[in-house]
C-alpha cells in the first residue's frame, strides 16, 4: 500500500510543435489544465479511486473545446469527427472505443465498455451508438467548432499542395479518395495513483488531422497509447499514433518500471528509444510508478502538463516548452520524499 502522503495525477495536453495559432490561447490552456488537475486531485484528496479522477481529469479537457479531444476534436480527411477513448487499471481491466462521436465525453463511454460488458475494444459509430443508448447516455451527436473547422481548411490546402509532411501517402490519394481536386498532435490523457496504491491510465482523443476516415490511432491500444499494471504503474502517451503503435511505447515504459527504473527514468528511456527508431518530432510519454514517483518525456517541441501530488505544495502547469525547469526543479525539492 502507497503512504497517503503519495497519491497524485499528472495530466497531458497532447505533444506537438507550439503552432501560432496556439499562442493566442496560452494562458486559457493553462487555466484549463489546472481545473483538470484540480478536480481529478480533488477526488483523490477525498479517498476517491484513481479511475474516478483519471475520468474527471480527462473530461474537463474534453469539455474545454481547445484541446484535441470530445467536443475540441479534430476532422477526418471529410471533415467529420471520430474520437477514440480508453482506460486502463492496474489488474488489466480496460476498456477502449473508436469513433465515438455520439457523446460528449467518450472517456466515461470507454470506462462503460470496462466495467458495463465482457469486451475490451468496442469500434465505429453505429455499434457505439447502441450501446450508448443501452446504457443510458445521452446521445450528443459532437460536430468539429470553428476552430477545428478553419484548421481542416488549413490542413486541406496544405495537402492539395502537397505541403503536408505527415501524410505523404495520404496526400497522394487525397484526389482520388474524395473525387476532387485539392501538425498538430494534442491527445489528452492522464495517469493517476490513489491513496491504496492502485493505479490508473486514461486517454481521449479526436485523432490525427486529416486522417482517412475509420482510422484508429494508439490512444485505445492497450499497450500502445496507455497501459497500467500493479506490478509496474500506469503510463499514456501522445503523438504520432502510427509510431506509438509501432513501439508499443506505454508497455515499454512499464516494463522498464517493472525492471526497477522509477517513473522519470522509464520515460526519459523509452523517448530515447523512440527516438533512435522512429526519429524525434513523435511522441510523448507521462507515468506514474507504484511509490508515488511521476515522469514525463518527449521529443517534440512541447507537452502541455498539468500535475498535483500529495507531496508538492500546489499544482503545476506548463504549456510552453521553456516552462519545463518549473517541473524538474519541483521534483528535485521533492526526491528525498520519494524513497522506499
Amino acid at each position: 500500500m502507497v503512504a497517503e502522503s503519495r497519491f497524485g495525477l499528472i495530466v497531458h495536453g497532447g505533444a506537438g510543435s507550439l503552432q501560432r495559432s496556439m499562442r493566442k490561447d496560452i494562458a486559457l490552456r493553462r487555466q484549463i489544465l489546472r481545473k483538470s488537475i484540480s478536480e481529478g486531485y480533488a477526488l483523490l484528496r477525498k479517498g476517491g479511486s484513481s479511475l474516478d479522477a483519471v475520468e474527471a481529469s480527462i473530461r474537463v479537457l474534453e469539455d474545454s473545446g481547445i484541446f484535441n479531444a470530445g467536443s475540441g476534436s479534430c476532422t477526418t480527411i471529410e471533415g467529420k469527427v471520430e474520437p477514440d477513448a480508453a482506460v486502463m487499471l492496474g489488474d488489466l481491466s480496460c476498456g477502449a472505443v473508436a469513433g465515438a462521436s455520439m457523446v460528449s465525453n467518450p472517456v466515461s463511454l470507454a470506462r462503460a465498455c470496462m466495467e458495463k460488458t465482457d469486451h475490451v475494444f468496442i469500434a465505429g459509430a453505429e455499434p457505439l451508438r447502441k450501446f450508448a443508448r443501452s446504457i443510458g447516455f445521452e446521445i450528443h451527436d459532437l460536430e468539429p467548432n470553428k476552430m477545428r473547422l478553419d484548421q481542416y481548411e488549413e490542413y486541406m490546402k496544405k495537402m492539395g499542395a502537397g505541403e503536408l509532411k505527415e501524410w505523404p501517402k495520404n496526400s497522394a490519394l487525397l484526389g482520388r479518395y474524395l473525387g476532387q481536386e485539392y501538425g498538430n498532435l494534442d491527445t489528452v490523457g492522464s495517469v493517476a495513483i490513489d491513496a491504496d496504491g492502485k493505479v490508473c491510465a486514461g486517454v481521449s482523443t479526436g485523432g490525427r488531422f486529416v486522417k482517412l476516415p475509420g482510422r484508429v490511432g494508439d490512444s485505445p491500444i492497450p499497450g500502445a497509447g496507455l497501459y497500467a499494471d500493479s506490478s509496474s504503474g500506469a503510463a499514456c502517451a501522445t503523438g504520432a499514433g502510427e509510431e506509438i503503435i509501432r513501439v508499443s511505447l506505454c508497455k515499454t515504459v512499464c516494463d522498464f518500471m517493472k525492471n526497477g527504473l522509477d517513473a522519470q527514468a522509464a520515460c526519459d528511456a523509452s523517448i530515447s528509444l523512440l527516438s533512435k527508431v522512429r526519429g524525434v518530432g513523435v511522441a510523448g510519454i507521462i507515468a506514474v510508478d507504484l511509490i508515488g514517483n511521476y515522469g514525463l518525456a518527449r521529443n517534440t517541441e512541447m507537452m502541455p502538463v498539468s500535475i498535483r501530488f500529495s507531496y508538492s505544495k500546489k499544482a503545476l502547469a506548463v504549456v510552453l516548452p521553456e516552462e519545463y525547469d518549473v517541473i524538474y526543479s519541483e521534483k528535485e525539492r521533492n526526491l528525498g520524499k520519494l524513497k522506499m
